[in-house]
Formats: C-alpha cells, sequence, structure tokens
C-alpha cells in the first residue's frame, strides 16, 4: 500500500469517527434516560459575576435533596462566546436542558417550551408562603410583561421565559480617595456636584503628577451615562411639544426640519452636556469593554465608576478600600447652566435578566419546566439573592444589607432621550457616528456636529422610514397564514382563541405600514 492511500484512509477513518462522536453526542441524553432511572439535565447560562454560580449551585442542590433521581449540571459560558455558543448548541440539537432564551421571535416559539399556561397555575413550590394560591406570573414583581413584551411581534401574550432578577446601574465611588482628594467624604447628589469632582481631580493631578479618571468607563456604560444625563436636557421639551417618546414621533419634525440641532436650544443644550460629560470618563472609552473599566477602579486609576448592579458584589465586598453606590446624579432644576429644561432626577426603569427557558428538544423538558418553578419560588428566590447580592425579580423578596440600594428608582420625573441616537435606524446611526468625534472627542466643536446633521439627517430619514415600511410589510405576509392557520383549528383546541393576539399584532402592522406609506407618498 502506497504512502498516498494509506493517508486517504487515515483521513477518511479521522472523518468517520468525528461523524460517529458527533451522533452518540446528539442521542447519548436519551439512551441515559432509556438506560438509567437517573435523570440528567444540564442549565447552560452566561451569569459568570460574582456569587452567580455559587447561588445556581445551591438551588440545584436544593432540589437533587427533594429529587433524589435527577442531577442537574451547571453550564457556565463566558458572555463573549455565549451568542455563537447558543446558536451553535440549539442548531445541532446539543443545547442544554434550561437556557437563556435567545434567537429571533420565531426562533424562540420554535426552540423553547411555552410557559403561558403554567404561568395561569399556582406555584407548587410557594406551598406554605403567602405566594401559594397566586398564579406563578403574578409572583414577579411585573406580572412576567417583561418576558411577554419579548415576542409580541410573533406571540402575542406568550410566555417562553422567566426572569431571575433584576437589574440596575449605578455610580460607585471610592470613599477612601474621594477622602484624599476633597478632604470631605460627600457623595455628589446632582450632576453639578459630579461636574465640579471631576475639576477637582484635575487639579488633584496637576498638584501630584497622578493620571486619575474621574469615571472609569467603557462603551456601553458610556451609552447609559449619556442616555441618563443628557437625556434631562429634553425632558420639559417631551411635556411641553406633547411628542410621543418613541422615535416615530420625531420623524416628520425631524424630516422637515421643525427641530434642528442648531435652532432647537433642547437640542443644543444636549450636545454640550454630552461633550461636558465625555471629558469625564475614561479617554478612548469607545474602545473599552466593561472588565477594562471595572480594573481601572479595581485598580484605583479612577475614582468612580458606572457598572452594573450585577458587579455589585464584587465592587463592595472584595475590593481594598470603602466603596459607596448611588443612583447615577443628573441636572437638577436649579443647576444654572442645565437646569432650565429638566425636570430632575428621572424615574429608572426595571430592567432584567435574559430569561431562562426550557428547550423544546430536551428529553426532559417536563423536569426542566419543573426546576424553573423551584428556581422562582419564594424560598428559593431568598436564597439566590442572599448568595448572589442580586435582586430578585420574584416578589417579597427581602434584601440583605445595603442591596436595596441596588433596586430601580421607580419614582421620579419623565425620563428623556439622546438627541444623537433617539431616530435610532441604521442610516440615521452610522450618519451620527460619522461625527459623533465632533462631540465626544477632546476638541469638541459642537456647532459643527449640529450642522452637519441640520444638512443631511433628512434624507438619511427617508430612507429609514422606507426601512422601516418593508419590515412591517413582511409582518404582515407572515400573520395571514399565523392568523389563519390558528381561526380553522377546532374551536376546542385550546390554541384557536390565540388567533385574536395575532390579528391585533397584525392591525398594528398594519397601521405603521400605513403610517410609513402616507408619509413616504406626501414627501
Amino acid at each position: 500500500m502506497n504512502l498516498n492511500k494509506l493517508r486517504s484512509y487515515i483521513g477518511f477513518g479521522i472523518l468517520a469517527a468525528a461523524i460517529l462522536a458527533s451522533f452518540w453526542n446528539v442521542i447519548s441524553r436519551n439512551v441515559k434516560s432509556i438506560t438509567s432511572d437517573q435523570i440528567e439535565i444540564r442549565i447552560g447560562h452566561q451569569e459568570l459575576h460574582t456569587g452567580m454560580r455559587e447561588a445556581f449551585a445551591a438551588a440545584i442542590e436544593a432540589y437533587q435533596e427533594l429529587h433524589p433521581n435527577v442531577r442537574i449540571i451547571q453550564v457556565p459560558v463566558p458572555p463573549r462566546t455565549y451568542p455563537a455558543w447558543a446558536r451553535t448548541q440549539l442548531v445541532g440539537g446539543t443545547a442544554p436542558d434550561i437556557m437563556g432564551l435567545y434567537g429571533s421571535e420565531e426562533e424562540i416559539t420554535q426552540l423553547f417550551v411555552p410557559l403561558t399556561d403554567e404561568a395561569e397555575k399556582p406555584n407548587p413550590y410557594n406551598a406554605g408562603t403567602h405566594l401559594e394560591h397566586e398564579p406563578w406570573r403574578n409572583t414577579f414583581f411585573d406580572g412576567m410583561s417583561t418576558v411577554r413584551d419579548m415576542l409580541r411581534q410573533v406571540a402575542p401574550g406568550q410566555v417562553y421565559g422567566v426572569p431571575l432578577q433584576t437589574t440596575s446601574m449605578r455610580l460607585y465611588v471610592n470613599r477612601d480617595l474621594l477622602i484624599e482628594i476633597t478632604g470631605s467624604d460627600a457623595m455628589p447628589t446632582e450632576y453639578a456636584d459630579l461636574y465640579a469632582l471631576g475639576q477637582k481631580i484635575r487639579e488633584y493631578n496637576q498638584r501630584t503628577g497622578s493620571k486619575l479618571i474621574p469615571i472609569a468607563s467603557c462603551r456601553g456604560y458610556a451609552d447609559y451615562i449619556f442616555d441618563r444625563i443628557v437625556g434631562s436636557q429634553v425632558q420639559k421639551f417631551l411635556i411641553d411639544t406633547k411628542t410621543h417618546m418613541r422615535s416615530w414621533g420625531f420623524f416628520k419634525p425631524m424630516y422637515r426640519q421643525t427641530y434642528t440641532y442648531s435652532e432647537t436650544p433642547e437640542f443644543l443644550s444636549s450636545l454640550e452636556l454630552m461633550s461636558e460629560v465625555a471629558q469625564l470618563l475614561t479617554p478612548g472609552y469607545q474602545q473599552f469593554h466593561p472588565e477594562d473599566a471595572i480594573a481601572a477602579y479595581l485598580q484605583q486609576r479612577s475614582l468612580m465608576l458606572v457598572a452594573g448592579s450585577w458587579d455589585y458584589a464584587v465592587l463592595i465586598d472584595r475590593v481594598p478600600f470603602e466603596t459607596r453606590a448611588m443612583p447615577l446624579p443628573m441636572p437638577s432644576v436649579n443647576d444654572p447652566k442645565y437646569g432650565r429644561f429638566t425636570l430632575g432626577q428621572a424615574a429608572e426603569k426595571v430592567e432584567v435578566t435574559a430569561a431562562l427557558g426550557a428547550v423544546s428538544a430536551s428529553p426532559h423538558s417536563d423536569v426542566a419546566v419543573d426546576f424553573l418553578k423551584f428556581l422562582t419560588s419564594l424560598p428559593i428566590a431568598t436564597q439566590f439573592t442572599e448568595i448572589s447580592k442580586r435582586v430578585s425579580s420574584v416578589v417579597d423578596v427581602p434584601m440583605p444589607g445595603d442591596l436595596a440600594l441596588m433596586a430601580a428608582q421607580t419614582e421620579g420625573e419623565v425620563p428623556g432621550f439622546r438627541v444623537d441616537t433617539f431616530l435610532g435606524r441604521q442610516n440615521t446611526v452610522t450618519l451620527v457616528g460619522r461625527n459623533i468625534h465632533k462631540i465626544t472627542g477632546p476638541q469638541p466643536d459642537v456647532r459643527g456636529f449640529a450642522e452637519a446633521m441640520d444638512a443631511e439627517m433628512p434624507r438619511y430619514i427617508y430612507e429609514d422610514i422606507k426601512g422601516y415600511r418593508r419590515g412591517d410589510y413582511l409582518t404582515l405576509q407572515r400573520y395571514d397564514a399565523v392568523v389563519a392557520l390558528h381561526y380553522m383549528l377546532p374551536k376546542e383546541h385550546p390554541k384557536r382563541n390565540a388567533w385574536l393576539r395575532y390579528a391585533e399584532a397584525q392591525h398594528g402592522a398594519q397601521r405603521r405600514y400605513v403610517g410609513y406609506n402616507h408619509f413616504l407618498e406626501g414627501e
């Protein structure tokens, strides 16, 4: 046998072995369930922050004590690789039994178990608590409306996952360093204090030769800072003009230049404030990731950090200095420069972590759903919060220590919007991206940015509306079949009445399509 033939045989052998290994990997879970009474399920997640894996482990141990025939394996996946990993697992048929909802609305409804009916029943693991007779959905702070809204286009009103926790963003301040710089531990309570603190840090750097950053940041965290602080300049504008808070409410007036960046005072003030805030952040923040910002704070290269409540445990308990946490301060109505357009500190939206769902391809999806109920019961949610130091999405879960500082502040004024990204579509965002350095760069040119936007924005808006129209046209076509198929089901079929929800969603898409069409044809 010559060498070339031998190499060919070896290559075919390796390929055959790889195919057999993949085949066995897919079917082995089913084989285990046939050959053993032991049930094994896996839970995949990207919650790698301090305390999360330990909290999952404690919940798993408690569930296995109740169900000795069940073995649960935790599969933590780094956030950066999670999207690719999730898609590969779901498409390849090797997904864990429980994982965060992933994919488009259509994919979620195809790949995960519907929980709508279960959500109407009491959670059996709440027995003995004051929630034992409440429907499962009512045991969540929002009645599961957040997870319902995820599928409002394809499966309106349907539930496919459960949120474990709520999140917020907070300003973290190194108290020890603050005292060293200012001689006081007085925390900033409004934007003017924050800006003044930035000035003191610059003076401290000049005096000591330090290179201290006021606020360690990255692209994602900076977006929140701008949303929160810069949005203050259009709070009164929203009320006074009675403008719809979504981008659609601004398409026409921005296209017709009823409002412009260079002549609308609130917009100009927003841009000036954004430029000012950018100088408080890490230089070149756009290229950094959250872990870079956190590292700068932990290494005391910055006085402050804006980060999520998910980092509370490490930032409060595991640092060699004292950290204080608070909501990010906004301009007050008494601010000498930015007070005339603001209403004051805005209410915070309650955000949730990625909802966990049971994968429909799981051979033990019933056990997976049961574990989700266990995980979101009052006793286990309480234990989970104590270990993870995260605010639970389950009602009436007590918050230990100062964790209440992480709960969203729902009392406050109407939030505003960022005038650089508020139109929020591909073409207009691209236009802003080409010019944003004139606002956030070290040598800002606010007037130059405003004039560039006014000159080019109308045609970009026109193209974006065409994109919206195309999207709703495709949605209308899809709903024709969905509504008809559900309507044609037997009257006693449990899913027949869903045609009403789908029809309502279709009417919404049709209304938007007609509006876009009217706008485009009228211009």
